[in-house]
């Protein structure tokens, strides 16, 4: 699998694996589809503030990564 890292932002994220645009984006990361917020955001928004600020359920959200091939530690 691999592997995406807590830590890192929203906009290294999608550089790195584009394919996971969809499922943050139904998540709740909406900002991910608007090329302005994309651009400023998400160069500065981690993955880790995303998710607390969203209040998204880390069960859910490694369960629709790892049905993409993907791995995430929530440490």
């Amino acid at each position: 699998m691999k592997k995406i890292d807590i830590n890192w932002t929203l906009y290294e994220t999608l550089e790195k694996y584009p394919e996971v645009e969809d499922v943050l984006y139904s998540l709740g990361f909406e900002g991910v589809k608007n090329p302005i917020m994309r651009n400023t955001h998400a160069k500065i928004m981690t993955l880790k503030k995303g998710i607390e600020f969203l209040k998204i359920d880390k069960k859910k959200m490694k369960e629709k990564l790892n049905e993409l091939g993907f791995d995430m530690d929530f440490d």
